[in-house]
């Protein structure tokens, strides 16, 4: 009889974090989100987390422990941005972003890695979210950028240390994603049509993303479908970065 996995996202109580989480509901799962909030969904099992606090982090790691003995999946998903000048960032601002973003990621993978290479887990699998302007740039993003790129060099050093103890490690590079978030950026322009067409006209496939996009991507990483594959950054942003501008003649 198969066991039932256990998932831990953190950042798993709304936009692409709780698209994830739902999307491991759809199995045999219990999924824990590891966030500040409660989720919007009852289905899924909340422990209130900072994942810039050691502390807040051995917590969570000590409670999963005690309930489950293991950990089959975590999903560093807990993200934030800022929109600033490299000049105008303060070094409040930039330590905030950096404990979330990459610190977070470190912290709450080194304080998996027990409960994973735990003879109980199943198949143990860290998936990281980063993003394509870990890859690229957008103006005002330098401090978010460099937390990305930092979470995909991070992934490719967990997948060579602990790939040899069967622990799989990848990232998911979305690129943009209808979330409310992004929602309320657009919102701000007065010609929103002109700007949703301009947005779409950036990406191949003639859409925006969905959050579930990437959870889709997150969930296969997780799979034994994915067996083989460790140590990737998959990006998951519509063939953008694969499109280079033309002048408009």
């Amino acid at each position: 009889m198969n066991r039932q996995r256990i998932v831990v996202v953190t950042g798993g109580s709304q936009n692409i974090g709780l698209a994830i989480a739902e999307r491991f509901l759809q199995q045999d799962t219990h999924v824990i989100s590891a966030d500040l909030n409660p989720p919007q969904n009852s289905s899924l099992e909340f422990v209130k987390t900072d994942v810039s606090s050691e502390a807040s982090v051995i917590a969570l790691m000590n409670y999963i422990e005690d309930q489950f003995g293991h950990l089959d999946v975590l999903v560093n998903n807990a993200g934030i941005c800022i929109e600033t000048t490299i000049q105008d960032t303060t070094v409040a601002e930039w330590d905030a972003v950096m404990g979330v973003n990459i610190k977070g990621t470190f912290l709450t993978t080194k304080h998996a890695l027990t409960l994973m290479t735990n003879k109980s887990a199943t198949d143990p699998t860290i998936v990281n979210v980063s993003s394509i302007e870990g890859l690229g740039a957008n103006p005002l993003h330098s401090v978010y950028a460099a937390s990305k790129a930092a979470v995909a060099g991070f992934t490719h050093n967990t997948a060579l240390e602990y790939g040899p103890k069967g622990i799989r490690c990848n990232a998911v590079a979305p690129g943009w994603i209808n979330t409310p978030f992004n929602e309320q950026l657009l919102a701000q322009y007065p010609d929103r049509a002109a700007v949703d067409a301009e947005i779409k006209s950036l990406h191949p496939v003639g859409r925006l993303g969905l959050p579930q996009d990437v959870a889709n991507t997150v969930f296969w990483l997780a799979s034994p479908e994915s067996e083989f594959v460790t140590g990737q950054e998959i990006v998951v942003d519509g063939g953008r970065l694969a499109k280079l501008p033309l002048p408009k003649l």
